[in-house]
């Protein structure tokens, strides 16, 4: 029994001197994970991509055509022929610029000396149609006092829409950021031409015609 006993301890003192001897084993593997934001911006006109106001009564030329069914007092049927709409999709603040590309509308119909017409006879207010609103801290629209005001046709650039920074951002996506532009011609509303059509000197039958330039870009506020 006592030789039995003392192999027993020999083998126990054994094990014990292997396990006292081994070490952790331990392995290491990197994986690099990276975030990379690129910076979206998207401005896409939906309907109304073409304006043409078309004079063909006395009426017309005294009141004026409108884009806003409610004040547009000669012809509330034909308001949504002057209307835009537009979306803008961004991943950050942004700014929209806007302005006519010429200092006037030029005839393009009418002798070899183009008449030329005011770009304030054209007016424009702007109604948000999306999640974020015309409000101060959201999206500003100085032109038209947060489209409360009827602003006319000024030469490019001048900011349309644009973040204050002082509220909530304006990024977002199309279902944030819808808008429609009413257009106004002789309607004399607002900043625009305080004399109808009709009782200015100078302005000739003709088709007159600008581009209005709208740029968007990342906001600088």
């Amino acid at each position: 029994m006592k030789k039995i006993t003392l192999l027993g301890l020999s083998a126990a003192l054994m094990f014990a001197g292997v396990s006292s001897q081994a070490q952790a084993v331990r392995d290491r593997n990197v994986i690099p994970v990276a975030v990379n934001l690129n910076q979206v911006l998207r401005m896409s006109i939906y309907d109304g991509g073409n304006i043409e106001f078309v004079f063909n009564t006395i009426d017309d030329y005294r009141d004026g055509l409108s884009g806003d069914a409610a004040g547009a007092a000669n012809d509330a049927t034909s308001a949504g022929f002057y209307q835009s709409s537009f979306t803008i999709s961004s991943s950050t603040e942004w700014d929209l610029m806007y302005g006519a590309e010429n200092a006037t509308f030029i005839g393009v119909d009418d002798g070899t000396t183009p008449n030329t017409l005011a770009l304030d006879n054209v007016g424009l207010q702007i109604v948000a149609n999306g999640a974020h609103t015309l409000a101060t801290g959201e999206i500003i629209s100085a032109p038209t006092t947060l489209g409360t005001v009827v602003a006319d046709l000024d030469l490019y650039p001048q900011e349309f829409l644009g973040w204050d920074n002082t509220g909530a951002s304006n990024a977002g996506d199309e279902a944030d950021n819808d808008f429609t532009i009413q257009w106004r011609c002789g309607t004399a509303e607002g900043d625009m031409n305080a004399v109808s059509l009709i009782e200015q000197t100078g302005v000739d039958p003709d088709r007159y015609v600008v581009n209005v330039l709208f740029e968007l870009q990342i906001s600088d506020n």
